[in-house]
């Protein structure tokens, strides 16, 4: 997982979603592969900009089995750091110059989504999370990378034949099918705060679906994987 903002992983680490931190690209591709070649699952949180990850991952031919993005490109200005600024040099021109920031992040989004395109052309499963990285990648191409005068605004250029709309959103690929099927989402909070509530609740579900492997599995790696934060809470698809 790349994150620009390292008090983020610091923050994830502590809440179990990653179990270690890198700074540095290469080591953190060079220790996941050696988990990999183990079989031991870890979760990496890499202190990068997401352009570099992908980029590093397309140098050094290494095809990750999934990619997406959950950066906040839906808001260019404040959501989006663009992967030619750090955060601090981001924090520094939103306020100085917003116009020059916002073209930094069109192009970003675009060679971002460039980069994601080329994974899955090498067999990724891509997918974005409904952030609207597509449509903004789509809106720099359609005008920058299309006009006549490319060459004085820009030197991104596509990298592949696709165009940004080549891979699905993840509710379309993935949320739709199961609501299909009548599966959706449940969650409940344990108001008392207190979290044997919810191992009572997850007593329940194991009882009225014991023939859901994927609930169980679930489940069971939530309680040892996923500390509460707030209250002791708990999601599970059911249909």
């Amino acid at each position: 997982v790349a994150e620009v903002e390292e008090w983020r992983i610091d923050k994830r680490i502590e809440t179990k979603y990653l179990d270690e931190k890198y700074t540095d690209i290469d080591e953190a591709i060079d220790k996941e592969k050696k988990y990999k070649k183990s079989g031991t699952a870890k979760s990496i949180g890499v202190h990068c900009n997401a352009v570099h990850l992908l980029e590093s991952l397309l140098k050094r031919d290494l095809i990750p089995d999934t990619v997406t993005d959950q950066t906040s490109a839906h808001d260019p200005l404040i959501g989006y750091i663009p992967h030619t600024l750090t955060n601090e040099q981001a924090n520094v021109l939103r306020n100085e110059n917003p116009e020059e920031y916002l073209q930094r992040s069109y192009e970003s989004m675009f060679l971002h989504v460039q980069y994601m395109l080329q994974l899955m052309d090498k067999g990724a499963i891509t997918f974005d999370y409904g952030n609207n990285i597509r449509a903004r990648a789509d809106e720099y191409e359609k005008s920058v990378v299309k006009s006549s005068d490319l060459e004085s605004k820009s030197h991104y250029s596509r990298l592949t034949s696709h165009d940004c709309f080549a891979f699905p959103g993840f509710v379309p690929a993935y949320i739709r099918p199961l609501f299909c099927e009548g599966k959706g989402p449940f969650r409940w909070a344990a108001l008392s705060g207190d979290p044997k509530d919810i191992d009572a609740t997850d007593e329940v579900i194991q009882n009225l679906f014991p023939e859901n492997k994927g609930l169980m599995r679930w489940l069971k790696l939530a309680k040892e994987k996923i500390a509460y934060q707030g209250l002791p809470a708990r999601i599970c698809w059911l249909g």
